[in-house]
């Protein structure tokens, strides 16, 4: 299954979000009304938005206050309504009204800019925002990290990187600001520089799992698989109730072919949320591991929570493939293709299947083990060797060792004459060795038996 592993593992990466930025957590504004008009609007206050917002609401609507001090109260009262649910409306309608009534507050800029970004909505709009907030305040190191966070998901990295670059010379304790910089980094590809950056975010604070997680995905693109691990158990340990988390190890679990402990991982994160790519990665483990059933069913089952899924069709189809199911493995890759038009896993597996089924037909081979429930390649009844009775009284055993025969068999019709005898040469090898070695301690029959079907596997793709 070469490449389609690394695909799912891009999709759960793109599911880490850059940050979690609470509007206006950085203020601490306290307005200049008497106290018995609005003691409690004040931002950053942890008072309930039912308090604060009458509160603020009470200086708003006295036009004998100040427009500065009618302004400052819309933006306390914007941020509760923020944490309200469904309060993202009313909010941007406080900020609105509040930089009616004072253009020059440099706050109601970067606030409107940030909200405008939590809510998805116009980036180009939150950009022009923060970029006057600077403008009015050009030491507000905060709208700069803000702009870098819109510039970033815009992937407008150079621009990202120096408003991330201006944010940490203004405020270079700023956790926050490091861990952003690190991921516009990881986006660039320059993982050596995002492992510096993040690392540094942990060192000002070291309770952000997030940025564990993200450290994780950059040791994992340099290879350096024990410490993305480690990254990932941190990121568990300081927020167990986020699954991305549990399928960010699970990832890494099966970079590393730790397959059983990344099923534990993408267990444990479909308790946690039923979603599409968590049974899709499970999935390809199981399907690595050689367990064609349940691969099946775990792709089933992503296609059912989203029938537009493409990275579910296209690992189904290499999974139809490996059964000899050439008809069904095509019409996935083509709704693969349809659904992706660029991806390129899906267009190489429907040209293969094309020629193969243009060569042997598009009738399905002689079922599997896993569809049969049949017994290995070879008769139980006159086996001597003591490796061959213990696959026959195995029946994941007998199922592996009849999926081998099988993917060797399709392999070798469909090989040159040169990778023929290749071939050839290697399966008598896998077969002598394992003879040879059965029985010796330490000796794994199982993982030996995977390793060869993963092996010949690479071969078809």
């Amino acid at each position: 299954m070469r490449g389609t592993h690394s695909s799912a593992q891009a999709l759960s990466l793109a599911t880490i979000s850059l940050r979690a930025f609470l509007l206006g957590a950085a203020m601490s504004l306290v307005l200049g009304a008497p106290a018995s008009a609005g003691a409690d609007c004040v931002m950053g206050s942890k008072a309930a938005p039912a308090e604060l917002i009458p509160a603020c609401s009470s200086i708003i609507d006295q036009a004998s206050n100040s427009t500065s001090d009618r302004a400052a109260a819309l933006l306390v009262r914007a941020d509760a309504h923020a944490r309200t649910s469904g309060g993202l409306t009313q909010a941007l309608r406080d900020i609105d009204r509040a930089i009616a009534l004072d253009g020059r507050n440099a706050k109601a800029w970067r606030l409107r800019g940030d909200l405008l970004r939590e809510a998805g909505g116009d980036l180009n709009r939150a950009a022009a925002d923060l970029s006057k907030a600077i403008e009015l305040d050009p030491q507000d190191a905060e709208a700069y990290e803000l702009r870098g966070v819109v510039y970033t998901t815009q992937r407008r990295l150079d621009r990202a990187l120096a408003d991330y670059d201006q944010a940490i010379k203004l405020k270079p304790d700023d956790a926050q600001a490091w861990s952003d910089r690190g991921v516009n980094y990881y986006l660039g590809g320059d993982n050596e520089k995002a492992i510096k950056d993040l690392s540094e975010a942990l060192r000002l604070d070291p309770n952000r799992p997030r940025t564990y997680t993200n450290r994780g995905a950059a040791y994992k693109k340099l290879g350096q698989l024990d410490k993305a691990v480690a990254d990932d158990g941190e990121a568990i340990r300081l927020d167990p109730k986020v699954p991305e988390y549990f399928d960010n190890r699970g990832l890494t679990y099966a970079a590393m072919k730790e397959y059983d402990k990344a099923i534990a991982d993408y267990d444990q994160a479909l308790r946690l949320a039923p979603r599409p790519n968590f049974f899709t990665n499970r999935g390809d483990s199981y399907q690595f591991k050689g367990e064609l059933g349940a691969a099946l069913g775990d792709y089933e089952a992503a296609l059912r929570l989203d029938p537009n899924f493409a990275l579910a069709y296209n690992n189904r189809a290499v999974l139809y493939k490996k059964m000899g199911e050439r008809k069904k493995a095509l019409a996935d890759y083509e709704t693969a293709l349809k659904l992706d038009p660029g991806n390129e896993n899906a267009a190489n597996g429907r040209r293969i299947m094309i020629a193969e089924i243009a060569k042997f037909g598009d009738e399905p081979q002689r079922p599997l083990a896993a569809a049969s429930g049949n017994g290995p390649s070879f008769a139980c009844a006159t086996a001597k060797r003591e490796v061959e009775k213990v696959i026959c009284a195995d029946s994941q055993l007998s199922m592996l060792d009849r999926q081998i025969a099988e993917t060797y068999e399709r392999a070798l019709k469909s090989a040159s004459k040169r990778s023929a005898s290749e071939l050839r040469k290697t399966q008598r090898e896998f077969l002598s060795l394992r003879n040879a070695s059965f029985g010796r301690p330490g000796y794994d029959l199982k993982k030996v038996m995977q390793e060869r079907l993963q092996k010949l596997n690479a071969t078809e793709s």
